[in-house]
């Protein structure tokens, strides 16, 4: 399990919380904020994103797509379900509302570099494949593609879970953020970036993060704050992969191609569309709960 970290500046009665995962890629919508004024930024495994902003521990999180759908998903079809709510977690009647703020995303429109998936056999003789735990939305993209890319439907395991499949060597793995940048599998017949096979099949853009808040939250704070640190980490993307890039056990190249070329930020119309038909085949395969919508803060910081 990744290593939770916190950083802190500021506390106090009127200091917010955000929370981000710490991928090379989510680095740009995060400069700055570990020394705002009364902001705490926490990093933690992007698994953990969804579950803090529902329990209020946090004003805002770079939650994984998928997740805000199971969010903020309509009370009565999550309850019919029973998705939508974590681990030991009752199913809430009347749940908060989470809202998507229009400051930025992770995406990609073709080539993503950090989604990859190593393929030990044939695309169409896929039996088992493993997800990476940090792959929340990858996980669901992966399954999506492999059936109706691939046109197979193997059983799918995640990384690190037990049971007497767990001991036996995969067909495919599946690889995501800083792993995936430095991953050398040799022994891979092929490999697929899965940013890339998506928007072959669609034509569009994939999102894979989002700030998502409670929509009764600090919005006309959050969102300044957020515009500010993306604004800072677009025009640092080159100082932020060289730094990183050691650390990671990675070539520098490799770092300034992702944050530079493979990964996108903006959350525009042709995002949203990509977004949202991804939701549906989500949706329609049972990765996502149905009766979810999009929702953005509308002026005044009303959902």
């Amino acid at each position: 399990m990744a290593q939770e970290r916190e950083t802190r500046a500021g506390d106090g009665p009127e200091t917010l919380t955000v929370a981000a995962a710490d991928f090379l890629s989510a680095r740009p919508l995060l400069a700055g904020l570990e020394a705002a004024p009364a902001l705490r930024l926490r990093l933690e495994p992007a698994a953990a994103l969804a579950g803090l902003l529902r329990r209020g521990e946090v004003d805002a999180a770079l939650v994984p797509a998928i997740d805000y759908f199971r969010l903020a998903a309509d009370p009565a079809e999550r309850a019919r379900r029973g998705r939508g709510a974590g681990p030991g977690e009752p199913v809430r009647s009347a749940p908060t509302r989470f809202v998507a703020l229009p400051v930025g995303a992770v995406g990609s429109s073709g080539t993503a570099g950090a989604v990859r998936l190593f393929g030990y056999a044939e695309k169409d003789r896929l039996r088992r494949v493993v997800l990476d735990p940090e792959g929340v939305t990858a996980g669901a993209l992966a399954r999506l593609i492999i059936a109706r890319r691939f046109g197979v439907t193997p059983h799918f395991v995640v990384a690190g879970e037990s049971g007497p499949a767990a001991a036996r060597p995969p067909d495919a793995e599946l690889l995501v953020g800083d792993r995936a940048l430095a991953a050398e599998r040799p022994a891979a017949l092929w490999t697929s970036d899965l940013g890339e096979e998506w928007h072959r099949f669609t034509h569009l853009p994939f999102v894979y993060a989002f700030w998502a808040a409670r929509a009764d939250g600090p919005l006309d704070r959050l969102v300044p704050l957020l515009e500010a640190a993306r604004d800072r980490g677009l025009q640092a993307r080159e100082t932020l992969a060289d730094e990183a890039a050691p650390r990671l056990g990675i070539p520098a190249p490799v770092a300034r191609r992702h944050l530079l070329r493979e990964v996108r930020y903006g959350f525009g119309r042709r995002e949203r569309e990509g977004l949202m038909f991804f939701y549906r085949m989500a949706a329609e395969d049972g990765l996502a709960p149905e009766g979810a919508r999009l929702r953005f803060p509308r002026p005044g910081g009303a959902a």
